[in-house]
């Protein structure tokens, strides 16, 4: 699966992409994650985004809801590459269809795209 990791410019989601992927592959998954700044996303994006919460407004949210995006916001943890274990938890979490935690600080409606 690729998942992709959005922030403003795309300079801190490179930081967080390049954690995500050496924690997945220690948790023994094969999934990539590719850095993006938000304007990059695009209808066309086919697998899921990972929004970093100072990006995530309604804007944002609404734009990708009607694309079609699947999308999770991250927990407020997560900057850069810190916080990326909070990062890759609310990724699985949002695959594997559970419910929020506290700790995501991710509204349910907001994990699945609906607003």
């Amino acid at each position: 699966m690729r998942v992709f990791i959005v922030c403003a410019a795309g300079a801190s989601s490179t930081f967080l992409a390049r954690r995500l992927s050496d924690l997945a592959s220690a948790s023994g998954l094969s999934w990539s994650f590719i850095p993006a700044p938000v304007d990059s996303v695009s209808a066309h994006t086919d697998e899921l985004v990972a929004v970093s919460t100072h990006v995530a407004n309604t804007e944002v949210m609404d734009s990708f809801t009607e694309m079609g995006i699947r999308f999770v916001v991250l927990p407020e943890t997560v900057r850069g590459g810190f916080g990326a274990e909070d990062a890759l938890s609310a990724i699985v979490n949002f695959v594997a269809g559970d419910t929020v935690t506290e700790s995501s600080n991710v509204e349910p409606h907001l994990r699945k795209g609906v607003i």
